[in-house]
């Protein structure tokens, strides 16, 4: 079979070349591997990759001469190549799916699409927006998905800590947040220990001494309980006169009176809140209280102080996952998942004055 394989066929020698350049260093490279062998670089360039296009026989005695003699290939080469490929071509090499679960309505959805969708454009993927049913079965979802071509796979945040039902042997994939709790695939989070620590400071360094947290049971679980771990902690290391005990909102119960008697008892004299999770209300009241707030959830144009999570960089993030599993060829639930978390920024507004 080798035998048929011509050592001008430049479209596989420009997708293995160069790995390792033969020099002083005694490295060795596709070109100096078939040499030993007295086989075509291409050849040898396919058997590596385990290509049926060369016989079993031949691809064994590749492989195991490349483990002999040391041969490893240069992963900083194989990028280069795979950007001068990436340059040279405008065409979709793939299609990605990012996948709106049922019932969500939240704002921050859109930045996340937004950053992915420009991040697909900019490696050169399509990228179809799916919006599932409630009913939608994971073998619907799975056929759905394999007839439009989609190669991998963001799931965008779901209503619900939740999980999403379909045949992952198929696809890659990429979550955000931590509202998916299974499969554990890899992730893509904002910073929430980061965040709350420097939404603290930042008021400290305000003048701010009682420092008041304030989520919802829901915005709670989904941060997988970094906001309030962490504000825990530092509260348990200041003094008695500076601990503000956090206040957790159940959305159904939520009613004005149990908030001012929170404040009542607790005085602080700054909230830090989570918008986008809380209910309709609960920034007015808070207000009226005369309470400055410092958000967790900043959105561009917000008349508030507070934390911008970053979550257009987190979308285009998402894809880059992504395109590193399917360049490598890697699909279904991963045995080790990577949870990669994109550090907020802060930023300040006239609502949050320095107290003087």
């Amino acid at each position: 079979m080798s035998a048929s394989v011509s050592d001008d066929d430049a479209f596989f020698e420009r997708e293995s070349e160069p790995v390792r350049s033969d020099g002083p260093d005694g490295g060795l490279n596709i070109r100096g591997l078939a040499r030993r062998l007295n086989l075509g670089k291409t050849t040898v360039a396919l058997a590596l990759k385990d290509s049926r296009l060369v016989s079993e026989a031949t691809r064994q005695r590749v492989q195991q001469s490349a483990r002999d003699l040391g041969y490893t290939p240069n992963p900083a080469a194989s990028a280069f190549l795979q950007q001068i490929r990436s340059q040279g071509t405008k065409r979709y090499r793939s299609n990605l799916a990012f996948i709106v679960p049922p019932r969500v309505r939240y704002l921050h959805q859109l930045q996340v699409l937004e950053g992915a969708q420009a991040r697909a454009r900019e490696l050169g993927y399509g990228m179809d927006l799916v919006k599932m049913v409630p009913e939608t079965s994971s073998a619907r979802l799975t056929r759905l998905l394999l007839a439009r071509g989609v190669q991998g796979i963001a799931v965008g945040p779901m209503a619900i800590m939740s999980r999403l039902k379909l045949d992952w042997s198929k696809f890659p994939g990429v979550a955000f947040g931590y509202s998916m709790v299974r499969p554990a695939i890899h992730r893509i989070v904002p910073n929430h220990a980061q965040a709350i620590r420097t939404a603290f400071g930042m008021c400290r360094r305000k003048g701010y001494k009682r420092i008041g947290l304030v989520l919802s049971h829901e915005a709670n679980a989904r941060s997988n309980r970094l906001w309030t771990s962490v504000f825990l902690d530092i509260q348990a290391r200041l003094p008695d006169a500076g601990r503000v005990a956090p206040f957790y909102m159940g959305m159904p119960k939520f009613s004005k009176r149990v908030v001012e008697a929170w404040a009542a008892r607790e005085r602080p004299d700054v909230v830090i809140i989570h918008a986008l999770g809380s209910p309709p209300g609960i920034e007015d009241i808070l207000k009226e209280l005369g309470l400055p707030l410092a958000v967790l959830d900043w959105v561009e144009n917000e008349p508030c102080a507070g934390i911008d999570p970053q979550f257009y960089h987190s979308g285009k993030l998402m894809v880059d996952v992504l395109s590193a599993q399917i360049l490598h060829n890697q699909r279904g639930i991963p045995s080790m998942p990577i949870l990669s978390s994109v550090e907020g920024v802060w930023r300040d507004h006239p609502s949050l004055p320095v107290v003087r």
